[in-house]
């Protein structure tokens, strides 16, 4: 079946999450991306582990369906390189400090010139002007400008980092969907043109902040760290279980906690003044989260759960990995997929998403080993000559 983005060509020069990871994305649905790499060390996702036998299982994840070149772009003879790809292609992702690919020669001005319909976007920690817009950065850099991490964790400890690096891969997905409006305007909108895009990891989390801006602006509220619970909904708490597992229970809503009272076989509970309606129960939080904590320590997360889904109760168990694996519904709707790596063999991971009806993405094929494309890009596609190829080789441009 032909994919939905066959025929779209990126050129992913970025490193890490922010920038490739958008190329990932849309290479699942049939994008080629040729993947341009530091040649003898390849993309800082090859180097962070966990790793299998000396392999990065984070590089066997984010490296799929990307065709791997190695170029050095700081190099006169690698920036000339990459002017005869900038033609063949429909958009470059690139995540460098402000400033590099301009000092390399490359920049939007040069490959506009080169190819009038390309598409550049470039992701940093803080954007491509501004006050801060040189200062060094890293996903939790985007975390904590963002205004992500000043309201993560509890209000008596230390804000806490959340468990991935979301402000990467927030920005890569902002980064895909960026790429695809930037091409609907310049095919389907009939201008002809390319365009940057300025994409920055702390304004990708600003973006998520709810009513933040609002609530500040109009009631001077500063929001701060509630752990698991809000101050307008109770009850609500990540409980603990007699078999000392975790269960989240959404049933603060006036319609949600009458179900959640007879399932305890607590229906006294819906007469108590305290608990009459969702703003009498935030205001006493305490007490009716006790209630539900104390019946909830005297369960199996099992039992838990069977008793509310039975009852129509939102609830789920607090997921590992190892549950994930074991879970009918995952397996049901083949979440996890079997990829055959070309450096290790067959790997479990993520399957394409999302889920189209009928033109859904693939995996064709496992992350490349370094420089595994660069016969067929560079002399197939580009027609660099056996004595050229030789002698980028040995200069240590490619």
């Amino acid at each position: 079946m032909k994919l939905p983005l066959e025929g779209l060509r990126l050129l992913d020069v970025g490193t890490r999450i922010g920038a490739p990871f958008a190329a990932t994305l849309l290479a699942d649905f049939g994008a080629e991306v040729w993947k341009v790499e530091l040649p003898g060390q390849g993309d800082f996702m090859r180097t962070i582990g966990p790793f299998d036998a000396g392999y990065s299982l984070f590089w066997a994840v984010e490296g799929r369906n990307k065709k791997s070149i190695t170029l050095d772009l700081r190099t006169p003879r690698g920036q000339d390189l990459f002017k005869r790809m900038v033609p063949l292609a429909d958009a470059i992702v690139e995540n460098f400090q402000p400033g590099t690919l301009e000092g390399w020669g490359l920049g939007y001005d040069v490959l506009e010139a080169l190819n009038p319909r390309i598409i550049l976007t470039r992701a940093t920690v803080y954007g491509q002007d501004g006050p801060y817009r040189d200062r060094p950065g890293l996903d939790r850099n985007g975390v904590a400008h963002g205004g992500l991490l000043y309201l993560t964790g509890y209000p008596d400890r230390p804000p806490v980092r959340p468990g991935i690096i979301v402000s990467d891969y927030i920005t890569g997905i902002f980064n895909a969907l960026s790429i695809l409006i930037a091409l609907y305007e310049r095919d389907a909108g009939g201008s002809g043109h390319g365009q940057t895009v300025d994409l920055a990891l702390y304004e990708s989390i600003f973006r998520l902040m709810e009513h933040t801006v609002a609530g500040y602006d109009r009631l001077g509220v500063v929001r701060e760290r509630e752990g698991n619970r809000l101050k307008n909904s109770a009850p609500l708490d990540n409980w603990e279980t007699r078999d000392g597992q975790f269960v989240s229970i959404i049933a603060a809503g006036d319609g949600l906690f009458p179900r959640l009272a007879k399932a305890m076989e607590r229906s006294d509970l819906l007469e108590d003044p305290r608990f009459k309606t969702l703003a009498d129960r935030a205001r006493h939080a305490d007490e009716i989260n006790a209630v539900v904590a104390a019946w909830c320590r005297e369960r199996s997360a099992e039992e838990i759960e069977t008793i509310l889904v039975a009852a129509q109760v939102p609830v789920c168990r607090a997921f590992s990995i190892r549950d994930i694996f074991r879970d009918p519904h995952y397996a049901a709707r083949g979440d996890i997929v079997e990829v055959d790596d070309p450096t290790i063999g067959p790997v479990k991971m993520q399957a394409v998403y999302p889920r189209f009806s009928r033109t859904p993405g693939a995996i064709r094929r496992g992350a490349p080993r370094l420089g595994e494309h660069n016969r067929e890009i560079y002399q197939g596609v580009l027609g660099i000559g056996d004595d050229e190829l030789e002698s980028l080789r040995r200069d240590g441009v490619i």
